[in-house]
């Protein structure tokens, strides 16, 4: 079992991105919003992922980038429980909170995320 989280898992590509932001669905929570899509182009990779955090609630650049670094290691640290997925996924996690959270906070959100 691996914990890395390399290039080639994330989402860089301007067609699988707006492919995932028009045809996915989502998984919601307080704070957190999963869209996920079945690709059925590309499909190299089993999951890829991307991460996301609004300019509108976050005005800084620090507060925006340490939320996604919180948001990668959460997700690199528990992709194992969608390893066993039949189909390859493309997620995109996107924090919509108001308040800089704290890693544990984060870390429950991603995992019941991932569960659901």
């Amino acid at each position: 079992m691996s914990f890395t989280l390399g290039k080639e898992e994330r989402i860089k590509s301007r067609k699988s991105i707006e492919i995932l932001f028009r045809e996915a669905k989502a998984v919601r929570s307080p704070a957190l919003l999963v869209l996920f899509h079945i690709p059925t182009i590309n499909a190299e990779n089993r999951l890829q992922a991307m991460f996301t955090v609004s300019k509108k609630n976050f005005k800084r650049a620090h507060d925006r980038n340490a939320i996604k670094r919180y948001l990668r290691e959460c997700y690199r640290l528990q992709k194992n429980i969608l390893d066993d997925a039949p189909v390859p996924l493309h997620l995109c996690f996107t924090f919509t909170g108001r308040q800089l959270p704290e890693y544990d906070y984060i870390y429950k959100k991603v995992g019941s995320a991932l569960l659901e």
